[in-house]
């Protein structure tokens, strides 16, 4: 059985999940707005680990095709400090 496919175009929830740091929020937008342009900030939550040492970022995107997901996380991962992208 295959897996079930992503239809595009769709509100997609991408969680990236980061060491705490100063500006942390800011680069990571700034990630989101070079490949969706100016987005609605009431929808990203943010998260703090019980330690505040990790934040978890979650975005929902108007997302239109599967490789638009793959640069975002091309660039996700390329930021220091970010330790998963789901």
């Amino acid at each position: 059985m295959e897996p079930e496919r992503i239809v595009f175009p769709t509100d997609y929830p991408i969680k990236v999940v980061a060491r705490a740091s100063e500006g942390l929020r800011e680069r990571m937008d700034a990630v989101f707005v070079r490949h969706f342009g100016d987005f609605d900030a009431v929808k990203v939550t943010q998260r703090a680990s019980a330690a505040s040492n990790f934040v978890a970022l979650t975005y929902l995107m108007w997302v239109t095709a599967e490789d638009q997901l793959g640069r975002l996380h091309a660039d996700l991962r390329a930021e220091d400090g970010v330790m998963l992208v789901l």
